[in-house]
């Protein structure tokens, strides 16, 4: 059992971020002392979390190179466990943010009891498939759309999932795996992902929008995960009441569907439907609201940058942060620097985001709350 303290924590997050560090380096950075860098970097490497790189750099003096520290890939596994209205999607993940082993299925049926038919054997596969050591694994991550609601335990506030209302997420996903399970919905999964291995891998400030079936996101505060007094920090599809035109993959199909063309999934959508006369209409209304929302999150919270994924067909994400640009056109009177806009390159790696999850809890500084615990024996 390996108990990883602050800055334990705090080395491993550098090393994320850079890649790879010397021990000058990461003693400089740390504002600590070489004797204690050493005892840091010494139960690191014995813990297999940390490795000396294979490649050496020579400094400007005397005498052999330097080797450089880096995280160890083997070190950690996560897996991952997404699902959604059209898939459920599993894998194995590790130290690195590499997915071992994957594996994805379409769904018709999203009743509680066939989706956990497919998980409990799917997180079995994965770990077979990826031919890693199960006594790694840290962790099961869940996402999966909606928000949370005055029951703690109940997330699910999408039409699909209508029949989840008995279900208490807090206790009922545990039993159907073999490792400690954790979970957020897919806004707040995505963007832990998006913090250690995207666009927010070197900021300490940036928002997500989520756009999927209906509009989510998430808020990362000094590399820290905002949730909020109720958990729903970044649930943006609020601002667009569902009584009125928004700018959700629902609302799209919904409009396609009154000039009679039935979309099943929102992979159905494809560059074909690029001239269509009503996906432009949506671009164009979507487009304005969303730039409404990415004015208020630049002026609430002055992220460095606004993200933007989801399960939206990829090259109607592509447009619409086109259309966006920068936010130098959010108002006449914005004197300050506006803050990127990007499209996310993990938008395709849902399953990732959960997997970050249990990793995000045991090895993030800003979620140290006293001694933590790796998960395995």
């Amino acid at each position: 059992m390996i108990n990883l303290g602050y800055n334990e924590r705090r080395l491993i997050e550098m090393l994320r971020g850079r890649g790879s560090m010397s021990r000058t380096e990461l003693s400089r950075e740390m504002d600590v002392s070489a004797p204690t860098l050493t005892r840091l970097t010494s139960s690191l490497l014995e813990a297999g979390l940390i490795r000396e790189a294979e490649t050496s750099r020579h400094g400007g003096g005397r005498g052999k190179p330097s080797t450089d520290l880096e995280l160890d890939a083997d070190g950690l596994f996560t897996i991952g466990v997404y699902f959604n209205p059209d898939d459920l999607r599993i894998c194995v993940a590790d130290l690195n943010g590499q997915i071992r082993a994957e594996i994805r299925q379409d769904l018709d049926d999203h009743s509680f009891r066939n989706i956990m038919s497919i998980a409990e054997p799917g997180a079995k596969e994965v770990i077979r498939k990826a031919k890693i050591d199960a006594k790694r694994i840290l962790g099961c991550g869940l996402s999966f759309p909606g928000h949370f609601s005055r029951h703690p335990g109940h997330v699910f506030q999408i039409p699909q999932f209508a029949g989840w209302h008995d279900v208490d997420v807090d206790k009922d996903f545990q039993p159907f795996f073999d490792y400690p399970v954790h979970h957020e919905n897919d806004g707040k999964a995505v963007i832990l992902s998006e913090l250690y291995y995207g666009v927010g891998r070197n900021l300490a400030n940036f928002a997500m929008v989520w756009l999927t079936y209906g509009i989510g996101g998430g808020v990362v505060v000094q590399r820290h995960l905002y949730r909020g007094s109720n958990r729903n920090a970044g649930e943006f599809g609020g601002l667009f009441p569902k009584s009125s035109s928004r700018p959700s993959g629902q609302d799209l199909c919904q409009m396609l569907a009154m000039n009679g063309t039935t979309i099943r999934r929102l992979s159905d959508i494809t560059e074909d439907y690029a001239d269509h006369p009503r996906v432009l209409e949506w671009l164009d209304r979507a487009t304005d609201q969303l730039r409404s929302l990415a004015l208020t999150v630049a002026r609430t919270l002055d992220p460095s940058a606004i993200v933007f994924g989801g399960s939206l067909p990829d090259w109607l994400l592509g447009r619409i942060v086109e259309r966006l640009g920068s936010l130098e056109t959010l108002g006449e009177d914005f004197f300050v620097e506006p803050p990127e806009i990007r499209k996310s390159d993990l938008s395709e790696v849902p399953h990732l985001g959960a997997a970050t999850i249990p990793l995000y809890r045991a090895t993030t500084p800003s979620y140290y709350s006293g001694r933590a615990l790796k998960g395995w024996a």
